[in-house]
């Protein structure tokens, strides 16, 4: 029997005013935005959906958001798959970005 390892969180992100957050379920990935000062949710954007085949274990499937950083007006995500979105925060429109340069600083810092 698989066994997946315990979902690490994901650090939200913030800036003027608003907290950027995964919100995660297996099948579909999520990105939400709120208002820091009253917590209310200002919008949510779906990144991405895993596609399940029904005849393989389900949770050993899912793909889930690992990183959040924001840059100039995108958010972009990173999944466990290694692939990256960027969500621009002024449209919400979602688009395939390069993961290199984005989070390069971070993965030199965690060596």
């Amino acid at each position: 029997m698989a066994k997946i390892a315990p979902l690490k969180p994901v650090a939200s992100v913030e800036s003027n005013g608003v907290r950027y957050a995964a919100d995660r379920d297996g099948r579909d990935q999520y990105v939400v935005a709120s208002d820091i000062a009253t917590g209310k949710e200002l919008w949510k954007v779906k990144v991405f959906h895993t596609h399940i085949k029904f005849w393989i274990e389900e949770d050993v499937q899912w793909v889930f958001i690992t990183d959040l950083k924001l840059a100039d007006n995108s958010l972009f995500v990173r999944d466990g798959e290694a692939r990256c979105y960027a969500v621009d925060v002024k449209t919400h429109r979602v688009r395939k970005a390069l993961c290199t340069g984005v989070f390069a600083q971070q993965e030199r810092s965690k060596q």
